[in-house]
């Protein structure tokens, strides 16, 4: 291939690099937060309440266990100190539950303050444009100060900054043409190891976004908009709901029996 052929082929692959990658971060940062908010306002706030009943039939079933212990040997009863033995035991349980309300709650706040469409459309069009001049791994010529003019295009971009990203798309027009200014003094060897590099890295893209596409939330995106669908699963777990609360009720049932049988008091640990 001759350098101009070279020059076109490196523009071509870095347009489809960099729109693979804007395609990835897409999937990870905008599409994945929206569709696991929706799941978990629509699902989630079902299964946390499922969870703490959960956990609060274990814990009643430790109890009981316990406490048959404690009768058969003849031993004093603490509450207090079978609490503090089973809330050890649960706390791997208890750490999940406050990470599943943390999620829900973060899910509502994301869907009450989403950007428009356009404005997240026009903010990522303005990111693959100085993508194409700053992304290390399409430049790896890059000058210290691109570097952390780069550094400074993702911060804005991740803080949704648009006008920032504009203003620094202004501001450093300069360093900017400088990157494709080092490209044209690429050599014809350089640049053909430079197009073969682009070409894998679009593969390993390609598949990366694929198998992220078959991950949570993605596999059950279409599943997560059908209202049916979510309301059979909602009435399943309201369903397991209704049983763990029955079930909740004759453990307390069945520890107070316990207690009130065992002579009626609850002699303290010495």
């Amino acid at each position: 291939m001759t350098k101009v052929e070279l020059l076109s082929r490196f523009d071509i692959l870095r347009t489809e690099y960099v729109k693979l990658l804007n395609d990835q971060d897409v999937l990870l940062n905008w599409g994945k937060p929206q569709l696991t908010a929706l799941y978990s306002t629509k699902i989630g706030v079902y299964q946390v309440e499922e969870l703490q009943l959960t956990i609060r039939v274990k814990a009643l079933k430790r109890k009981i266990e316990i406490v048959r212990s404690l009768i058969v040997n003849n031993q004093p009863i603490s509450e207090d100190a079978i609490d503090a033995v089973i809330a050890g035991e649960l706390a791997d349980f208890e750490m999940k539950l406050m990470q599943e309300v943390a999620q829900v709650e973060a899910a509502k706040l994301l869907l009450a303050n989403l950007d428009t469409p356009q404005r997240s459309a026009e903010l990522r069009t303005i990111f693959r444009q100085l993508a194409k001049q700053l992304h290390p791994d399409i430049n790896p010529e890059l000058t210290q100060g691109q570097i952390e003019l780069w550094h400074k295009v993702k911060a804005a971009y991740n803080s949704g900054d648009m006008e920032r990203l504009k203003a620094l798309q202004v501001a450093y027009e300069k360093e900017l043409q400088g990157t494709d200014d080092l490209i044209q003094k690429l050599t014809e060897e350089q640049l053909e190891l430079r197009n073969n590099v682009l070409a894998e890295g679009i593969k390993v893209l390609a598949k990366d976004i694929e198998q992220i596409r078959e991950d949570f939330p993605f596999n059950i995106e279409q599943q997560i908009k059908d209202d049916e669908w979510v309301k059979e699963r909602t009435d399943e777990i309201q369903k397991n709901i209704s049983a763990l609360r029955v079930y909740e009720g004759e453990l307390i049932l069945e520890f107070e029996a316990l207690i009130n049988g065992y002579g009626g008091t609850k002699p303290e640990l010495n």
